[in-house]
């Protein structure tokens, strides 16, 4: 039998409102319910890769 999670869907989206009303940003959520606050959002460009004509990579490749 699993271990019943610390946290609901409810308890998690109360947080969640209280956080974004303090004018602070929810970064991540830890596997405990702990949410990660940060003071700004984000940049998800900088998870992109700089060149968007990267090559393919050997993987990719198909041979027919």
């Amino acid at each position: 039998m699993t271990k019943a999670i610390p946290f609901t869907k409810a308890s998690m989206r109360r947080a969640i409102l209280a956080v974004e009303s303090a004018g602070k940003f929810v970064i991540g959520v830890r596997p405990d319910g702990t949410l990660i606050v940060g003071d700004a959002p984000i940049d998800l460009s900088a998870f992109s890769p700089a060149n968007d004509n990267v090559g393919r990579s050997k993987w990719e490749d198909t041979r027919t």
